[in-house]
């Protein structure tokens, strides 16, 4: 072996060593390389917290189940981009979304619900939803009689804001929220306010939120439209979900063949729970 060559081979290991403390570095801070891209990359995560324990799902794969302790899940690792998540539970409804990853940023999703639809669960939950809607106090409607509760009120159609310090000059001008409202309910923290039209639902937030997603106070969003009128919208046990009541209830129905069908009775109950975060697609489950 000549000096050169061991020369060529010292210097050859000094670059090697180099170049792979660059890359382990690099991964020891969050960065991956993406192939499609050629080049590295920070990863970013996702966390996950349900209201009980399920499975988490990746694009498909089984990735484990949420922690014993608070039944949260955290995804680690990936790349920028979209990453479809489902979390399922057996005689549970499914949560799923397209999740959308930034570099060097987890998107968090801390309020995820999974409704019972089979076994006694799902009566205590018709039991819930049902005594949540039969309120004492009346929610304000555009044709309401009784005296709208303060700051806010409907009057032809039109929800106003009024603020609680207001002299009487300003509350004979009122700030215009929105137009053709038909009702509205408020969160019971007063963090959030719900209004619905014919058939669509909005939310205006009346404080920052302090939890993903962000919003800034003042901040409003169309949440959905509904194919069928809205009758009524109530809070459902925290400020992130809503029970719709359209009027309309669905059920199973034999069609010829002996195949299961879908229709809807008017008049009757239909309650559908959703969740106000717009992300990736809202998930909406009938009662």
């Amino acid at each position: 072996m000549t000096k050169r060559f061991k020369r060529w081979l010292f210097c050859s290991a000094v670059v090697i060593f180099l170049i792979l403390s660059y890359v382990i570095i690099l991964y020891a801070q969050g960065y991956k390389y993406s192939f499609f891209e050629n080049k590295f990359f920070k990863t970013g995560a996702i966390y996950l917290k349900v209201n009980t324990d399920a499975d988490v799902y990746l694009n498909d794969k089984l990735l484990g189940d949420t922690s014993f302790f608070n039944n949260s899940y955290r995804i680690e690792g990936l790349l920028p981009g979209k990453y479809a998540i489902k979390i399922r539970k057996n005689y549970y409804s499914t949560w799923q979304k397209q999740v959308t990853v930034d570099e060097g940023f987890v998107s968090e999703f801390s309020k995820i619900f999974l409704m019972p639809k089979d076994g006694d669960n799902v009566e205590k939950l018709e039991d819930e939803v049902k005594l949540i809607f039969v309120s004492p106090s009346p929610i304000p409607t555009s044709s309401s009689t009784v005296q709208p509760v303060e700051p806010f009120i409907i009057k032809k159609g039109v929800l106003s804001a009024i603020g609680e310090d207001s002299s009487e000059e300003d509350r004979n001008k009122p700030e215009i929220i929105a137009e053709n409202v038909k009702g509205y309910v408020l969160s019971k923290n007063k963090n959030k306010l719900a209004w619905w039209t014919a058939n669509e639902l909005w939310v205006i937030w009346l404080n920052d939120a302090s939890y993903q997603p962000y919003h800034k106070k003042g901040d409003k969003e169309l949440i959905t439209r509904f194919s069928t009128s809205i009758k009524k919208v109530v809070w459902f046990r925290d400020e992130d979900h809503l029970i719709i009541d359209s009027g309309l209830s669905t059920h199973s129905t034999s069609t010829q063949g002996g195949e299961q069908g879908r229709t809807t009775s008017p008049g009757q109950a239909g309650y559908k729970i959703l969740e106000i975060d717009t992300r990736g697609g809202i998930n909406i489950v009938e009662v």
